[in-house]
């Protein structure tokens, strides 16, 4: 008899999906496994989450074929994702997908092809150019045609139009994967190959044969795709001769991870501020019972010793762990740091890798070969088994928020899953989020605290440049003279410095002094940056560039002209004022090729760059000793941003940027450049008072109801027209407000107001914010949960869709 199963597949809606499993494909279990299943014209790749309890709907559809032989996910992993896609309020489908390898949970597509044969459509000029299209191998994907000819409507009705001529057949293809488990060919040689003598069996003029056996004979085994490009043909010659014979072996494909050299001491003694770091949480890992730790360390205090004595007490245990970073360019050192103590037992996972590498590490670490994996956002769903501990590097940073469905934070979904496997965590940060704080208060987390660098080595002085003082005239562009002044000092002596400044570009825009216009690109309400390097003006949101003019587009004035700086302008100052130094920069324009963040910093590690510019890359985490001097090129590019958070992160960015300086022998200076030296996120920062910092955040938050005095849900309303945005986001707000439920639920709900930037990529924006009051957020997520299936379930959703941003960290 047939089963019935629920299956989730990765489709931007919150329902799952029942199916008949036939008792042709029933083998046990399917929960967990994947599956082939029908949905509407296509084919798709689902994860069965349940058997179906009760009555099947009459209209269940069969399951196509079942593609694991046994759960692909499974335990508190996949609880993980049903939690992420409750809390978050996110498609449970796509949450998996996310959890899953590139390529495991598939779509198919609609390919049209013609058939060569039926009625000729003559008259219709329309539909001889669309066979025309589809014609050839293959045919052409529905999509591509649609982008072609620039209507929906037209491309459906055409094809509609040509299949009841039998001119063209629609129909649905899988996607292929971008990765597989995949088998490469080695010659492996024979014992009668390998005996004395064996080469004279051989006519003497097959020449490329007995090098190819001799070669054999000293290498045992080779793989046949570089014995082919040697000596031909003359391996598979010696094949058919009883010589040597092929062997298909699993490929596995594993990226070094790019790690920074690193020496591991184990005998290094710990100071006695990490001892007592340590003394808590080395019960809870030998007991496997869950915990979190918050450990605030200053900057060079030694927080990433602390983490590898609590994964070696892990290891010792004979469990895995876990160690998350906020970014990808902060995997060199990290890997480097924990390869030195764990050697060929940790593996980097992240999405630079390639699909093929991401596939087989993910197969790999499942199968246990790789009990210690380090990596960014997307690892917190390694399927390490035995897990024994998490870490969470720099847990202060906002990296770790997804930016698309599921839009989970990594940092909180890390706790939940240590919480799930009863394992515990620990957190470390020099700035920890104001948040994590209030955890601390509230009892949720345990503190530790690392007050002293290593050796008792002094915080870095931090002098702090007034630019409104500092006439315009007498700056080296975007340097002030006494940043100047330090930097050459700090050259002079053969030391290292580092320059951060958190904008990428040459110039933010381009602006006309005459009639004041700024080129701002067609799809997104923002301005061009400039690149000078590949001289264009581009757009950060969408990618489109265009040609800088030469005149004002507008009113053809002449003085059009550059404004505001990047890291590409500082880059020209600086060589221009310091020619003989080398200077490298580091930011998305030039780490965009692989393993081109590793080599950067590698060069400046080992001393090839005097002078390292960068934007947040550069600001955290890393430890280079010979950095005496540090200098904020301006410290208020995020300072006045409309967003809650902003004085937090500039606090949090000056900090941890200031903490890169004076690591090695030598005292560390920091020079800030700011427009706003009395501004209180700045003058904490300045005396290093993370204390006052966080009471004078506290306690605006508390006034205005932000977190962690709310919870924060953040509706984006958008869609290719502005006024039917407008409306769904209004007929949204009204729902709410008419729901008798809500009001005890929350403390208000602002909007709806245009997003700060109103349209990105074509697409209007509006914003609807709540704030939910945390003691019934449990409650008011079920209602909204309701709302949001309600809004779904209308026809066209009004012409816009709502983006659900749960715990919202951007809200531009």
């Amino acid at each position: 008899m047939s089963r019935f199963v629920i299956v989730a597949v990765p489709v931007p809606t919150r329902r799952t999906f029942t199916y008949r499993l036939p008792e042709t494909l029933d083998a046990g279990d399917p929960v967990g496994r994947r599956v082939l299943v029908p949905f509407g014209p296509r084919r798709m790749t689902g994860l069965v989450v349940a058997l179906a309890d009760g009555p099947p709907p009459v209209e269940a559809k069969d399951v196509l074929d079942v593609l694991d032989e046994g759960p692909i996910l499974e335990g508190p992993l996949f609880e993980l994702t049903r939690w992420i896609a409750d809390y978050y309020l996110a498609p449970w489908g796509e949450t998996l997908r996310a959890a899953l390898p590139v390529g495991r949970m598939r779509r198919s597509r609609r390919v049209a092809t013609a058939t060569g044969g039926g009625e000729d459509p003559a008259g219709e000029p329309f539909l001889r150019e669309l066979e025309d299209a589809i014609r050839g191998k293959g045919g052409a994907p529905v999509e591509a045609l649609v982008k072609r000819f620039g209507s929906r409507g037209k491309v459906e009705g055409g094809l509609a139009r040509l299949e009841s001529l039998g001119r063209a057949e629609v129909r649905a293809v899988l996607e292929p994967g971008p990765a597989a488990d995949r088998t490469e060919s080695w010659v492996e040689i024979l014992p009668e190959g390998a005996a004395e003598g064996a080469e004279e069996k051989l006519r003497k003029n097959a020449i490329r044969q007995i090098e190819c056996l001799l070669h054999l004979r000293a290498k045992r085994r080779a793989r046949r795709a570089e014995m082919r490009a040697r000596f031909g043909g003359a391996a598979d010659a010696l094949v058919g001769k009883g010589f040597a014979r092929i062997v298909e072996e699993e490929m596995v494909r594993i990226a070094e991870g790019g790690a920074l050299p690193s020496r591991y001491d184990p005998d290094r003694p710990l100071t006695p501020e990490q001892e007592a770091a340590l003394a808590p949480l080395l019960p809870a890992i030998r007991e496997r019972r869950f915990e979190a730790h918050l450990l605030h360390g200053i900057t060079g205090s030694g927080k990433t010793e602390v983490y590898l004595r609590a994964a070696s007490e892990t290891r010792a245990a004979g469990r895995t762990v876990l160690a998350l970073v906020p970014e990808i360019a902060l995997t060199p050192q990290t890997v480097g740091r924990f390869r030195a103590r764990f050697g060929d037992e940790v593996v980097v996972l992240h999405s630079a890798l390639s699909p093929g590498e991401r596939h087989d590490t993910w197969r790999e670490i499942r199968r246990g070969h790789f009990p210690v994996v380090v990596g960014v956002r997307s690892a917190l769903f390694a399927p390490l088994r035995n897990l024994g501990l998490i870490v969470v590097d720099e847990e202060h940073d906002t990296s770790y928020k997804q930016g698309e469905s599921p839009r989970y934070h990594g940092r909180d979904m890390a706790v939940v899953r240590a919480k799930l496997e009863g394992v515990p965590i620990l957190l470390g940060s020099a700035t920890p989020s104001v948040e994590s704080i209030w955890n601390v208060r509230d009892g949720k987390y345990r503190l530790a605290v690392l007050p002293k660098r290593i050796h008792d080595r002094p915080l870095p002085r931090i002098e702090v440049v007034d630019l409104a003082r500092v006439p315009y005239k007498e700056r080296i562009g975007a340097l002030s003279p006494r940043l100047v002044e330090r930097i050459g000092e700090t050259l002079g002596r053969g030391e290292q410095a580092m320059l951060f400044l958190n904008r990428r570009g040459y110039a933010p825009f381009l602006h006309c002094p005459d009639c004041g216009h700024v080129p701002r690109c067609a799809h997104c309400e923002v301005a061009f940056t400039f690149h000078r390097v590949e001289s264009v003006l581009r757009c950060h949101y969408c990618g489109v560039e265009k040609e800088p003019p030469t005149v004002c587009p507008e009113c053809g004035g002449a003085r059009i002209g550059y404004r505001g700086m990047g890291t590409q302008r500082v880059e020209e100052d600086l060589r221009g004022a310091f020619p003989s130094a080398r200077i490298g920069r580091m930011d998305l324009d030039t780490t965009r090729k692989r393993d081109s963040a590793r080599r950067i910093l590698s060069d400046f590690a080992g001393g090839g760059i005097d002078l390292l510019l960068g934007t947040q890359m550069i600001a955290k985490g890393h430890h280079f000793p010979g950095v005496s001097l540090v200098g904020v090129i301006l410290a208020d590019t995020a300072l006045h941003l409309p967003d809650f958070r902003a004085g937090e992160r500039t606090f949090q960015l000056l900090l941890q940027v200031a903490g890169r300086a004076g690591r090695g022998d030598r005292e560390g200076e920091v020079v800030i450049q700011t427009f706003h030296p009395r501004h209180y996120c700045i003058r904490a920062a300045i005396h290093h008072d993370f204390d006052a910092f966080v009471e004078r955040e506290l306690a605006d938050r508390r006034e205005l109801r932000y977190p962690p005095f709310s919870r924060i849900v953040a509706l984006t309303f958008r869609g290719k027209r502005e006024g039917s945005v407008r409306g769904a986001a209004a007929r949204f707000r009204g729902a709410l407000s008419s729901d008798g439920r809500i009001t005890p639920m929350i403390h208000e709900i602002l909007g709806p107001t245009p997003a700060p930037i109103t349209k990105i990529r074509d697409r209007f924006r509006w914003r609807l914010m709540i704030k939910a009051k945390t003691e019934r957020w449990r409650a008011f997520r079920e209602v909204l949960a309701a709302h949001l299936d309600a809004f779904h379930g209308r026809r066209g959703g009004g012409r816009a869709e709502v983006v659900v941003d749960v715990d919202a960290q951007d809200l531009l």
